[in-house]
């Protein structure tokens, strides 16, 4: 497995990561309705706008031996609403065939090493309070910092919840 930054050739494969990721992940958790409006050429557009705009954005890709793109991790300084932490993992996603084989971790590694480059000294997450990967961040040291809930902006009428879990020390992810 390779770790590299993503570059804007791989925007189709993240768009195809995220919306497997998320039909898959968020199935359970948010409506079928909600779920439907995110689309391969959406998604890829949107990752195009993001490169455009995100210079100092931190995303990492895992690549197969075989060259195809599986993993994606995505990091930030200086987030929006943020707790008081200096970065933020605003993605973590993998194709569902590609899951709990310890690759998740080696990106937040990486995510985090690049941020701690950057200069943060903290991290933190945000992540559905149903979602199953809060196990993940728990067992990486992850500590529940706090809790929010929005209604979505697609007038589907749901509340989602979410819990943010924060690492103090941004070198306690270095060498997960």
């Amino acid at each position: 497995m390779d770790f590299r930054p993503a570059t804007p050739q791989d925007c189709p494969d993240i768009a195809r990561i995220q919306v497997d990721s998320y039909l898959t992940a968020y199935a359970s958790i948010l409506p079928a309705a909600y779920l439907e409006h995110f689309t391969y050429v959406e998604q890829e557009q949107d990752w195009r706008d993001w490169f455009a705009s995100n210079a100092e954005d931190v995303l990492f890709v895992a690549v197969d031996q075989q060259g195809e793109l599986l993993r994606y991790a995505l990091g930030k300084r200086n987030p929006d609403e943020a707790p008081p932490y200096e970065a933020e993992l605003v993605a973590l996603h993998i194709r569902p065939a590609f899951q709990r084989q310890d690759v998740g971790r080696k990106l937040v590694s990486a995510v985090s090493q690049a941020l701690m480059a950057q200069g943060c000294c903290s991290l933190f997450v945000w992540v559905l309070d149903r979602n199953p990967a809060r196990a993940f961040y728990e067992k990486f040291g992850g500590v529940l910092v706090t809790e929010k809930s929005w209604e979505n902006n697609r007038d589907f009428g749901v509340e989602i919840s979410e819990v943010a879990y924060g690492w103090q020390d941004i070198r306690s992810l270095i060498n997960l």
